[in-house]
């Protein structure tokens, strides 16, 4: 399947990206995430703009003392949550947190989306880790925000929960049936709700590209560079997540997994060891939702 076939009209995309609402990230998320990445961050600074919001606060230090932590002594304050936990995990957790509540305005019960959500970019982070060639927080970051296109489309889209039932039963890419009956897809929405959160340009692009599985087969630089790694990436952890979860694996996991796997150059043995490592996490992520 080439990508010309999966890709709608682009005047009716354009007609449609009009009526749907991206949510704009909150100043505070802009703030943390630029002074956590300065190379020696303020952590008086991170501090002052966290304890500046008592909700975000109190989520943060909640946040921390939950079992999957599992710290030893409870955490009473931000500035503690920052020291114990360090200055990503903290920014990881507040941008997940800013993203249930930026996208909680869908009358759908998206508890099992966050919760999968989580797993995802826990799964996708542990890979990165494992591969050294992704940046662990980027590919954190891409899991985050890889299927958040979905509850945008859930609020514009009347039908879009049955769209999700028949692309997860179908033996063709998920994006076709999205484009097919919507002139769009998550893919798409979410690399624009990505762009608005001023997220990494590279970031961005895998979002819209993680349902092109003609990157795992291509030679071009950017088939070849992190966009077709995360592609390959996020194929795997969709996998893991689902083995975890009992699911039914995808048609794409199935058409494509071998590819995203020697892409990546490591085989099956490998891919059971790392299912096995991660699996006490993922008991861990499910024990507590944020």
């Amino acid at each position: 399947m080439t990508e010309s076939q999966t890709q709608p009209d682009s005047e009716k995309v354009a007609q449609v990206l009009v009526n749907i609402v991206i949510p704009p990230c909150p100043k505070i998320v802009l703030a943390l995430v630029q002074e956590a990445h300065q190379e020696e961050p303020d952590l008086g600074k991170l501090d002052k703009l966290l304890s500046g919001d008592v909700g975000l606060a109190a989520a943060v230090i909640k946040t921390a003392n939950s079992p999957y932590y599992g710290l030893n002594r409870k955490v009473q304050a931000v500035k503690q949550a920052l020291l114990v936990l360090g200055i990503r995990a903290v920014t990881n957790i507040v941008t997940l947190l800013a993203l249930q509540k930026a996208l909680a305005g869908s009358a759908a019960n998206l508890d099992r989306f966050w919760d999968r959500t989580n797993y995802h970019a826990i799964v996708c982070a542990r890979l990165a880790k494992y591969l050294r060639f992704v940046s662990t927080d980027g590919a954190y970051t891409f899991g985050l925000f890889n299927d958040c296109g979905m509850p945008i489309l859930i609020q514009r889209f009347p039908d879009y929960k049955e769209t999700l039932r028949l692309a997860n039963t179908a033996d063709r890419p998920f994006v076709e049936v999205e484009n097919e009956r919507h002139h769009t897809s998550h893919a798409l929405v979410g690399s624009l709700l990505a762009q608005s959160w001023q997220l990494p340009e590279i970031i961005c692009k895998a979002i819209r590209d993680h349902h092109c599985m003609e990157l795992l087969y291509e030679e071009t630089s950017e088939a070849q560079g992190d966009v077709g790694a995360l592609a390959a990436i996020s194929l795997i952890a969709d996998y893991v997540v689902n083995d975890f979860l009992n699911a039914k694996q995808e048609a794409e996991w199935e058409q494509h997994g071998a590819q995203a796997m020697s892409f990546l150059g490591f085989g099956a043995e490998e891919l059971s060891e790392i299912k096995l490592d991660i699996t006490d996490e993922l008991e861990e992520a499910r024990s507590y939702r944020l």
